[in-house]
């Protein structure tokens, strides 16, 4: 039964959201909380983006924890959007319950942007994956702000996209509430 998965993930979900409220403040002082604690190297490798584009390229792999075991720093500064957290044994839990789950993720580079520490990865993604009964395919975009330490590990990485649409919405129930707040900000069409 596909149900077991989906429990898991809202599960994992709420569980790192969760301990998020609970020990650090609101999300986006979290965000600039790390910006000035994981300074990261300006010292980037294209070995380095590559590796982590790949592994975000091919995400729901059979491989994808052992990968995030080895990409990213013991300590560091993830979030999602669907879990905050500063350990990377959450980070490789987190990518194995998208193996367990068997979550079919597709994610396409669109442009790269370095600047100093900071790399930017805008993206495309399509996730098919089963809430309930239903298999759905979401469809978004987004982009991860990365740092790297001198080993050449993620130290920081921060996504930004929009869960609602490419997640939640898809969710029984859940999704029926996010649809109608959303139509709520749905401009008027105005007459000829």
């Amino acid at each position: 039964m596909k149900l077991i998965p989906l429990i898991f993930i809202v599960c994992t979900t709420q569980a790192g959201c969760t301990s998020t409220q609970q020990n650090l403040p609101g999300y986006p002082e979290v965000y600039r909380l790390a910006l000035n604690e994981f300074e990261g190297t300006s010292e980037i490798t294209d070995q380095n983006i590559e590796e982590f584009s790949e592994f975000l390229s091919n995400l729901g792999a059979a491989d994808s924890a052992q990968l995030a075991g080895q990409l990213y720093a013991s300590t560091l500064h993830f979030s999602d959007s669907l879990m905050h957290t500063r350990n990377r044994d959450d980070v490789v839990v987190h990518f194995q319950g998208l193996v367990d789950a068997e979550t079919q993720v597709q994610v396409q580079m669109l442009q790269t942007l370095v600047s100093g520490p900071d790399v930017y990865l805008v993206w495309s993604m399509q996730s098919q994956f089963t809430p309930v009964r239903k298999t759905v395919i979401s469809d978004s975009i987004g982009i991860t702000h990365l740092r790297f330490n001198s080993q050449g590990q993620v130290i920081m990485h921060q996504d930004f996209w929009d869960t609602g649409q490419g997640f939640y919405q898809h969710v029984p129930v859940l999704g029926r509430v996010i649809r109608s707040i959303n139509n709520r900000f749905v401009p008027e069409a105005s007459g000829p």
